[in-house]
């Protein structure tokens, strides 16, 4: 199998998922979230150098939701990707961020905060669904400060390439730490720390790829009383070991993904 083609099947390995936001109001939002993505696939059992790729996208996206007995019906429709840098050789261009454009995700958000039922459109739904599953953390609406608690889930998808429908669980452990006043209004400051668990597979020319890994990661939100998210930074940090037919052993792969978002309305 060629470098390139091991390279693009790990390309991006964060993707668009590592953005978390608490719960939408039911009123429409707008966030636009800031990512620097960093990725190093070491490609010394091919005899060839490392390959370093530094991408730098703003993406948009639109939240609407509606109340229903017992929680509410929500919908996320990613309204457009930017590439704004990339350094290195990834076979990376705007045109693939354009094919996100207008991805829709849909799903249920109990009252304890939980998400359930997640559904994407089109092939690039699973995407969309492993973002929307990121925007609803279970956070309920009376946490205070003083508040702990962990949250676990298992989501399929992360990312694109071989981690499209990569199977991830995640442990976060979350505590409300204070209170603050962003743009006029009083928030809780919402932060998480947590570790998952990344398998998956693809099939491809050269065969079955395979990949196994850890990640961990930390989330500061300011959430204010009505639920709305006024302000957001996160940090994830993946380490991947890629099979393939070719390879004599399994090709490591690591990324660190920061990204901030900011409320929009």
């Amino acid at each position: 199998m060629q470098a390139r083609s091991v390279f693009t099947a790990v390309a991006l390995v964060a993707g668009l998922s590592a953005f978390a936001a608490p719960l939408t109001p039911p009123a429409p939002q707008r966030f636009r979230i800031t990512s620097t993505n960093h990725q190093v696939v070491d490609l010394s059992a091919f005899s060839q150098p490392e390959q370093v790729t530094h991408i730098v996208t703003s993406a948009y996206v639109s939240l609407t939701s509606t109340d229903s007995a017992g929680g509410r019906a929500v919908k996320m429709t990613i309204d457009s990707v930017h590439l704004d840098t990339l350094a290195g050789d990834a076979p990376i261009t705007q045109a693939n961020f354009d094919s996100l454009r207008g991805t829709v995700a849909t799903a249920w958000v109990a009252a304890n905060g939980a998400i359930q039922n997640a559904k994407g459109e089109g092939d690039r739904g699973p995407q969309a669904v492993a973002l929307l599953n990121d925007l609803f953390p279970k956070v309920t609406p009376r946490a205070k400060v003083g508040d702990k608690w962990t949250d676990t889930t298992e989501t399929t998808g992360m990312g694109a390439g071989i981690l499209a429908n990569a199977s991830i669980r995640r442990v976060t452990n979350w505590a409300v730490s204070g209170e603050e006043t962003v743009a006029g209004t009083k928030a809780r400051k919402v932060d998480g720390a947590y570790s998952q668990s990344i398998t998956g597979s693809m099939e491809s020319p050269q065969g079955t790829l395979t990949v196994d890994g850890t990640g961990t990661g930390t989330a500061n939100y300011s959430i204010a009383a009505d639920g709305r998210m006024l302000k957001g930074t996160t940090l994830l940090n993946l380490q991947i070991a890629v099979s393939i037919p070719q390879a004599p052993e399994p090709i490591p792969v690591t990324g660190t993904l920061n990204s901030t978002i900011t409320a929009l309305r």
